[in-house]
């Protein structure tokens, strides 16, 4: 099984030293893959993972369906629209676009792949609406609504603990939901008519949907509202059921479970 997985790193440049005002050196650079724990579990199995930076997704990411149809599941987290819908034109030896990247993910999904967002300060809306994902294609094939142009973040310091709906659903079965550690933070969203929501976090008046999922077309779609990395996913990632909530999911949107 094949996964393309897209976003959820950054490049660290430090430290700066300034030793004087004509002293001034760059001494780092670095590559920080804040998704490597979700690698790592993927891998840990049949799942062959195929990651990429937004650097490198901005130009080698699939334009079209037939390029997405090479694997059973797209991930998306923390991968602003931007970085899918913009020609790159500064990257030397990238073809001019033909093909709409958002189309495409939207008409794989459609005839039978697998796609997954997870939540992040640019996923779904994201931090001030960065994210970008509201009233695009990818949106269509999304189980939820995003909030239109808003910061849809939602920030729990104090922690939230995650309550189950359907915890017989493939991607939820066999795990210990009710003794989940608690996530940090997610992106408020609005899970659609025909969606059902396996999941949600928060108590009370603040409750909102954590993971929603649809079958659109032949293929079917999740929405995963928290983090799979810090800083909203600090205490979830460790914990011993992260890889198998993740492969089971993985399963489920691939048709295999």
């Amino acid at each position: 099984m094949k996964v393309l997985y897209a976003g959820d790193a950054a490049s660290k440049i430090g430290p700066i030293f300034v030793a004087s005002p004509f002293n001034f050196e760059v001494k780092g650079f670095s590559h920080h893959i804040w998704g490597q724990p979700l690698i790592d579990a993927l891998n840990d199995g049949d799942i062959e993972v195929n990651h990429m930076t937004n650097e490198r997704a901005i130009s080698d990411f699939p334009r079209t369906v037939e390029g997405l149809s090479e694997y059973d599941a797209v991930i998306i987290s923390d991968c602003e629209c931007e970085v899918l819908a913009l020609y790159p034109f500064w990257v030397a030896g990238t073809p001019l676009p033909r093909t709409n990247r958002l189309k495409a993910i939207r008409e794989y999904t459609r005839n039978g792949g697998g796609l997954l967002m997870v939540g992040g300060w640019t996923s779904f809306s994201g931090r001030f609406g960065h994210g970008g994902y509201y009233d695009t294609p990818v949106e269509e094939a999304l189980p939820v609504t995003c909030l239109k142009g808003m910061d849809d973040r939602v920030e729990t310091p104090e922690g939230v603990y995650v309550s189950t709906l359907q915890s017989n659903h493939p991607a939820m079965q066999e795990i210990p939901w009710d003794e989940c550690p608690v996530f940090a933070g997610f992106n408020k969203i609005i899970p659609k008519e025909e969606a059902q929501v396996l999941a949600t976090i928060g108590e009370g008046e603040d409750e909102q949907p954590l993971v929603v999922t649809w079958e659109f077309g032949k293929g079917r779609s999740m929405a995963f509202a928290s983090d799979c990395s810090p800083h909203w996913a600090e205490f979830f990632q460790p914990w011993e059921y992260y890889g198998q909530f993740w492969r089971q999911a993985i399963r489920w949107l691939a048709g295999d479970i």
